[in-house]
């Protein structure tokens, strides 16, 4: 019988070293990975993850994405309320963190002995009604996320232009500003900074209100959940717990717009190897398309390819539109950028937005503006917004 194999997320407990140490002394099973981010949970091959209840990535999606492919996900607490976290976020199985390594491959070893069942029910009965998993989840909003190719090229214009067009359309619209680096949709539309996506992520975890009454209404139509009010506050947010602020949204809402940082590459810091910008991975990896905002110049352009080359693995399959903002120049030049965009990538649109500074007065008064010739971009890159996303969002409701 072959050993079961093991992926260990990164933790700074002593269990992780103790079971590292005793199954290459004693077998019994094998450590096949060590888990730095969400990404190698899910791409990576093995039969159980072995994960903290205090990892910055774990979430209800993380365990969710790693049972659809027949892995198990066993949980690791010392406290009662990580006990308590680990059940609701639907792990197959706990452990304290003091038990013995024997106890951990034991445990180990029934698991990967296991069927997910469950799922295998569910699966059958869709099949009896002729409907899909997905397709039963058809009442989820979708996920949209919205980048900058870099800083200051105006991603959060772009995310309150599309926020306010969808809600003019008559779609349930709440936007969320979960960039871990500059966050400024609540100052871009003069609204408070409390309760945000912080207050929101503590309601998810310790089940004491509801996510609803995070959000602020603006006058537009649409609700937006406050980012962070400093991006020092981001150093005790997990990424995981964003990621289920948002499935929640979701399931109230036909479209969840995310804001998220510029920066997407994995920075490893810290004892257990927690890197920053996990926010904005775990959202590509959960959105079903996104919005990438770039300058008009060439630095502009090689940071959009950079951009690209971080996220491909993240979003090889959803459709990424394009826009190039604050174009001041004629028909010739913005010929020359389409085209060397479309011989690097393969984005679903490639749009221009012109400069327009009455956008910078509306920003100093928290107005949307009267900006027609913006508007008219935004309107445009809804409608190909609404006909790319006809799946229901990744995100587990």
């Amino acid at each position: 019988m072959t050993a079961a194999s093991i992926a260990i997320a990164a933790s700074g407990r002593d269990w992780a070293l103790g079971l590292h140490r005793f199954v290459a002394d004693h077998g019994g099973a094998r450590v096949r990975v060590r888990v730095m981010h969400p990404e190698q949970a899910i791409e990576e091959d093995y039969d159980v993850l072995v994960i903290d209840d205090i990892t910055s990535f774990l979430s209800a999606h993380l365990v969710h994405q790693v049972q659809r492919r027949d892995r198990k996900v066993l949980g690791v607490f010392e406290e009662p309320a990580g006990e308590q976290r680990l059940h609701a976020l639907g792990v197959n199985a706990v452990i304290r963190a003091d038990s013995p390594p024997d106890a951990f491959v034991q445990a180990i070893v029934d698991l990967a002995a296991q069927h997910n069942v469950d799922q295998e029910f569910a699966e059958l009965i869709a099949d009896l009604h002729g409907r899909s998993g997905v397709e039963n989840r058809s009442n989820a909003g979708r996920v949209i996320a919205v980048a900058g190719a870099g800083g200051g090229v105006g991603a959060t214009e772009v995310a309150v232009g599309v926020s306010a067009e969808l809600a003019r359309r008559g779609r349930r619209v709440c936007l969320v500003d979960a960039d871990d680096v500059a966050p400024a949709v609540a100052q871009r539309l003069h609204l408070p900074l409390y309760p945000n996506l912080r207050t929101a992520m503590d309601h998810v975890q310790h089940r004491n209100g509801s996510v609803r009454d995070t959000v602020h209404a603006h006058r537009a139509g649409f609700t937006v959940l406050a980012g962070l009010p400093s991006v020092r506050d981001w150093r005790e947010v997990r990424p995981g717990e964003a990621v289920d602020v948002i499935g929640q949204l979701a399931a109230d809402n036909d479209v969840v717009l995310v804001n998220i940082s510029p920066m997407v590459e994995q920075m490893m810091e810290g004892p257990r190897g927690e890197g920053r910008f996990g926010v904005a991975r775990l959202i590509l990896s959960a959105a079903e398309s996104a919005v990438v905002v770039a300058g008009p110049t060439p630095i502009g352009i090689a940071r959009l390819i950079e951009w690209h080359a971080e996220t491909h693995r993240l979003i090889p399959e959803i459709p990424v539109h394009i826009l190039i903002n604050r174009l001041e120049d004629g028909r010739f030049v913005k010929g020359e950028i389409e085209q060397e965009i479309r011989e690097v990538l393969a984005p679903a649109s490639v749009s221009f937005a012109p400069h327009d500074p009455k956008l910078a007065r509306a920003t100093w008064e928290g107005t949307l503006g009267p900006a027609p010739a913006f508007r008219r971009v935004i309107e445009t890159m809804v409608v190909r917004l609404v006909a790319a996303t006809n799946h229901s969002s990744a995100l587990p409701s």
